[in-house]
Parts: C-alpha cells; sequence; structure tokens
C-alpha cells in the first residue's frame, strides 16, 4: 500500500497530471487527478512513521501568508484553498521524498521528458516550442535539466547515455533559453567532479545535430534560427535570445517593492492576477521578488537562508554525490525565472528531496550515536 501510494503521488506530481488534464482532456480529469494527489498525501502521511517535516517550508510558508494575507483583497476561498493545499503537500510529501530513490526520480522525469519529444514529433504545432505534459515550455525545460542532472547517478553507462540524449532532446524541443544555459553550466561543472563527465558535452552537441537535421522537429523559427547561428556561419542573432528578458519583467515591479519592502502588497500582486499593480497584468517571473514584493522582508529572508544552506550543504558533498550541487543550481536558479514557487509542486518537491538527502547522513550519524 505504501509502494502504490507512493508512486501515485511521484506520478501526479512530477508528471503534471491535474494541470495537463484539466487544461488538455477535460476538466473533470484535471479535477480527479487533483482530488486524487490530495487523498493520496493524507493517506501516506497516516500509514507511515510520522517523521518532522521540513521545518524551514512551514516557517517560509506562515510567514509567506500571514503576512501577504493583510493586504490581500481577491476571494477568500481561493486565498484558503492555496494556503491547505501548500501545507498539505509539504507535511504529506516529505516522507515520499525521503523514500524516493535517484532511480525512480529520474524513471518519472524521463516519462515527462518523453511527452515533449511525442509532442514535438506527433502534435507540433505553429508556436515550435514544446511542452508534453507541462503545457509552458519553460516548466518542460525544468524537468528535462533536473533529468540530466539525475543521470549522473546512474551506474549503467548505456543507459545514462540514452537518458543524457533523450533529456536534450526534449530540452532543446522547448527552445528554453533557461534549459540550455543551465546544460552548458551543469557540463562544465561535472567536469570538476570526473573529467570522464565530458561525454555529456558530446551528447549534447549530438542532440543539436539531430534537431537541426530532422524535418519532424518544427520548432519556432525565429528562437531556432537564432539557436541555428550560434553554430553557423554568418551573424549570431541576439536579439531574438535576449527579446523579452527577465530582467526587463523584473524591473517592472523594482519601484513596488522598494516602497513595500517590509511587508509586502498582498498576496498575488506579484503574480500578474492584479493588473494595476505595474499597470500590465504580467507577474514579476522571479519567486524570490515575489515573496519580497508580496509578503516582504522576512519570508524573503527565510527563503534566502533555506537554498543558501541547500546549496552550501550540497557543495560539501560534491565529493560523493555531486549531483546534489547539479540540483541545487537548477532549483536556485530556476526561482529566478519563475514566480509560482507555493504551488509549484514540483519545485517543492525536489527541493524537499535534495534538502532529505544532503541532510540523511548527518541525521544517521546522529541517531546511531544516541543508540549507543
Amino acid at each position: 500500500m505504501k509502494e502504490l501510494l507512493k508512486h501515485i503521488i511521484l506520478a501526479l506530481t512530477i508528471l503534471n497530471v491535474p494541470t495537463f488534464g484539466l487544461a488538455s482532456i477535460n476538466p473533470s480529469v484535471g479535477s480527479l487527478s487533483a482530488a486524487m494527489l490530495v487523498v493520496a498525501l493524507a493517506l501516506y502521511y497516516f500509514f507511515i512513521k510520522k517523521n518532522k517535516p521540513l521545518i524551514a517550508l512551514l516557517v517560509l510558508g506562515i510567514l509567506y501568508y500571514s503576512i501577504s494575507g493583510f493586504n490581500f483583497s481577491g476571494p477568500p476561498n481561493v486565498f484558503i484553498k492555496d494556503i491547505f493545499r501548500y501545507f498539505l503537500f509539504i507535511i504529506s510529501v516529505t516522507e515520499v521524498a525521503k523514500n524516493t530513490t535517484n532511480a525512480e526520480a529520474c524513471f518519472y522525469l524521463l516519462i515527462g521528458a518523453g511527452s515533449v519529444i511525442v509532442n514535438a514529433l506527433i502534435f507540433s504545432d505553429d508556436y515550435g516550442r514544446y511542452a508534453g505534459f507541462y503545457l509552458n515550455p519553460n516548466r518542460a525545460g525544468l524537468i528535462c535539466i533536473l533529468g540530466f542532472a539525475f543521470t549522473y547517478r546512474l551506474t549503467n553507462k548505456k543507459y545514462r547515455i540514452i537518458a543524457q540524449l533523450l533529456f536534450t532532446l526534449a530540452g532543446i524541443a522547448t527552445l528554453s533559453r533557461y534549459f540550455l544555459l543551465l546544460l552548458v553550466l551543469i557540463n562544465i561543472t561535472s567536469l570538476f567532479a570526473n573529467r570522464k563527465n565530458i561525454a555529456g558535452l558530446f551528447i549534447g552537441a549530438i542532440g543539436l545535430v539531430i534537431i537541426i537535421n530532422t524535418p519532424a522537429f518544427e520548432l519556432n523559427k525565429e528562437r531556432f534560427d537564432a539557436l541555428d547561428s550560434f553554430f553557423s556561419e554568418g551573424e549570431v542573432k541576439t536579439t531574438t535570445v535576449t527579446r523579452e528578458s527577465r530582467q526587463e519583467t523584473w524591473a517592472l515591479y523594482t519601484d513596488v517593492i522598494v516602497n513595500n519592502v517590509l511587508i509586502g502588497n498582498g498576496y498575488g500582486s506579484m503574480q500578474g492576477q492584479q493588473a494595476d499593480t505595474v499597470g500590465i497584468k504580467v507577474g514579476v517571473h522571479n519567486s524570490y521578488l515575489m515573496v519580497v514584493g508580496e509578503a516582504g522582508i522576512l519570508p524573503f529572508l527565510m527563503m534566502i537562508l533555506f537554498y543558501a544552506s541547500l546549496a552550501i550543504k550540497s557543495l560539501l558533498k560534491f565529493r560523493t554525490n555531486p549531483e546534489y550541487l547539479y540540483l541545487s543550481l537548477i532549483i536556485t536558479s530556476y526561482l529566478l525565472v519563475s514566480h509560482n514557487y507555493f504551488y509549484n509542486y514540483i519545485i517543492l518537491f525536489f527541493s524537499i528531496w535534495l534538502f532529505a538527502k544532503v541532510t540523511m547522513d548527518t541525521e544517521e550519524k546522529v541517531d546511531n550515536l544516541e543508540n549507543e
């Protein structure tokens, strides 16, 4: 029962089933999937041995929702539902994350990346950026780069190469600037762990060649031409790559954030839900700025401390588990380009998963000392 519930939760969370079902299949499928996730989380929590949930994220949630709620003017039922979902997920999924192996996480991420490839090859469209189960190409890019990081722990060399190629193909099909940047960064960082990891760079190049020479991949022409220009003769088309940059979006909210840095502007004000915040209905696309902009300095500092601690602990385990540092780089950097942190269950799950892994050895040593 415990294993079944775990895999239901992993599938629904990592494969984005509730949102995909709601938007692409039928509203009833999405609602049923969301309800199934809530029930599975609750049952898993009651069926397994209960350990302490991740206190840092509980405190972050308490600070964020309590302070941002003071200036919230929207429907109370929406606000209450968001609070309930966040805390239920944080409390219940902690044990799921602790009991999820590297191979299991990589398996579900590979299915997610596979959906992007299927989307690109079979269900191509005029937009030319593909997302599979994730609807948003940038979120699909996150899945692909997370999966790529997990491949470094696959012991079978053949499986690792195949998985890295699939994650690379899917990531390029999203045409996500974030994916491409992190792919290069992780490949370079991996060389410090093992020079043999240079194979990852070659796989990335092979993936790019396959995409360029496969007509079935009908990618967004402007973005694809900009990407292709980096590897061909002639002018490099940087204008397309830098257009609508996140820095321009952040700048829209600078004055609003600075003027209300102590307690923020209220829940939803940085997420594009309140168009009058900056005059246009666009979110800040930065989770750190969202937190300080909606709830002020206290939850912002809590968030910074948590992810800084996660990065430091990951770095200290670089020799034995370099993939922890890759995952930390991915998570902390992704928060710079998205503003849906408190209901982005993929980011929350892998934040908890990584925290459990980097602290597990220390906790086990303490337990052993107490038992002696």
